[in-house]
């Protein structure tokens, strides 16, 4: 199994079994590189009043492309630390009548090395994403987004991971 097998396997335990909202909305992801990620989610799940997809589902689609990103990365780098969303703006452009994805791109190596250099100077990290929600290849929401890290130490065998 490669690297990035491994990661994949990793963050769909993550965001399906440790995040159960994850499992509940069968998101699946569909692209983990060095571009980015993508998560693939079927409307059914996630589908409102209206038949189209509900907004919260959205968000929280775009809420964990964004999140999984500086998640991986603090588990290559061996650093425990809580992770969270502490602020985000979003943007709903049109609706949504089929199944849908998120995507969140890796922000610059400058940006990276400042979120890691902040978390290991002063134990805590900011990170600025930019997730989106794409269907029929349309951007059809988007969120600004600012994760931050709390540092709580290494990963007892941050080698192995």
């Amino acid at each position: 199994m490669s690297n990035h097998d491994t990661e994949r396997s990793w963050l769909t335990t993550v965001l399906t079994r440790d995040i159960p909202l994850g499992q509940a909305m069968a998101l699946e992801i569909t692209r983990l590189d060095a571009s980015g990620i993508s998560l693939s989610l079927p409307l059914g799940p996630n589908i409102n009043d209206k038949g189209t997809a509900f907004g919260g589902a959205m968000a929280s689609a775009m809420i964990l492309a964004g999140w999984s990103l500086p998640r991986l990365l603090l588990r290559r780098e061996g650093i425990d630390a809580d992770l969270v969303i502490g602020r985000c703006e979003l943007r709903f452009l049109s609706p949504v009548d089929q199944d849908f994805q998120a995507h969140c791109d890796w922000p610059d190596p400058a940006s990276l090395t400042l979120f890691l250099d902040q978390l290991g100077r002063r134990g805590r990290g900011r990170l600025d994403l930019a997730p989106r929600v794409t269907c029929a290849d349309k951007i059809v929401a988007s969120l600004e987004a600012r994760y931050a890290a709390l540092a709580r130490g290494r990963l007892p065998d941050a080698e192995n991971a």
